[in-house]
This record gives structure tokens, C-alpha cells and sequence, in this order.
């Protein structure tokens, strides 16, 4: 029952960043509440059953591959402890931290889903699948590092929002 109620708490937490902040009156002076946000959500890959428990996604604009998932995030923004930005071979990558939930949540899923893809969905300015690496071990550490579909200044402004809304969340 524990694991509903803060299930419920995710969910409500990313609606509110989602929906009601950005939605709020403008003071003079200050931008609205709301803009600087970005918000994620980590789906398990799934078959196809024609139920509405299935999603269809698509992930590498350039050269779309197409699957399913599960409709339920099983992880979202509010499981984030820190994003940041990587220097990596040939470009960048971003890399999630997840606070202890998330870290317990990754584990479970990593550890029972070998074989299968997390899609990495980002709302931003503009929402897609920022990537979908394949889940090939038990992941204990709590950080997930991959290079995104998104240019350089995409994924400083995915940082800067993910950032945004964390401290949100937390207090």
C-alpha cells in the first residue's frame, strides 16, 4: 500500500510540474512559472497486446525505430536526485541520478527486464524519446548515462529545466 501512495506522489508531483505551473498568473517582472521546466519519464519496452496498456514509441528522429511500451512511466522527474551533462567520445551524453526510490525502482526493473529497452521520454520545448538503450544488466547504481537524440543546446536546456524541477519538487 506504501508503494501506491508514493507511486500516487510521483504522478501527482509530475502533473502539477506538468500541467499547474505552467498555468499560473504572470507578476510583473518575472518570467511565468513554468517555463524553465522540463519533465522525463522512463518506460519499460513491451509487446504489442492492442490494450490500452501498450504505447507506441519512436526514438532517432533521423532514422525511426519504432516499439511499444508500457503505458505507465516507472520512473519520472520526481525520482531525479541530479542531471548533468558529460563530455563524451565524439560529443556529449546526459546523465541521470535517481535519489533513493528511484535507485530502489531502477534496480528491480533493470535486475527483471534484461533483454528489453527503458525509453527515455523528455518533455521540453518539444516532446520525444530521447533514447531507448537496450537494459543488459542489473543497474544498483542508481545512474543511467546515454547519449540523447537532441543537440548540444537541446540537452542544456533538457538540464536546466530537469534541474529547474527537481529543486521544485524538493521544496
Amino acid at each position: 500500500m506504501k508503494s501506491e501512495a508514493s507511486r500516487f506522489k510521483h504522478f501527482l508531483m509530475a502533473f502539477v510540474l506538468a500541467f499547474g505551473l505552467g498555468l499560473g498568473c504572470e507578476s510583473p517582472g518575472k518570467k511565468k512559472t513554468g517555463e524553465n521546466y522540463s519533465l522525463i519519464m522512463l518506460y519499460l519496452e513491451q509487446n504489442n497486446d492492442g490494450t490500452k496498456y501498450s504505447r507506441k514509441m519512436a526514438v532517432y528522429r533521423a532514422d525511426p525505430f519504432i516499439f511499444y511500451v508500457n503505458s505507465e512511466p516507472f520512473l519520472t522527474t520526481a525520482d531525479l536526485e541530479k542531471v548533468t551533462l558529460m563530455e563524451a567520445r565524439g560529443g556529449f551524453a546526459l546523465q541521470f541520478q535517481f535519489n533513493r526510490h528511484g535507485t530502489a525502482v531502477l534496480e528491480s526493473f533493470t535486475a527483471s527486464n534484461k533483454g528489453r529497452r527503458m525509453a527515455i521520454f523528455c518533455q521540453f520545448t518539444e516532446p520525444r524519446v530521447l533514447a531507448a538503450p537496450m537494459i543488459t544488466q542489473r543497474n544498483a547504481t542508481g545512474i543511467i548515462r546515454f547519449t540523447p537524440d537532441c543537440s548540444r543546446k537541446e540537452a542544456e536546456r533538457i538540464i536546466s529545466g530537469l534541474n529547474t524541477a527537481i529543486k521544485e519538487i524538493k521544496d
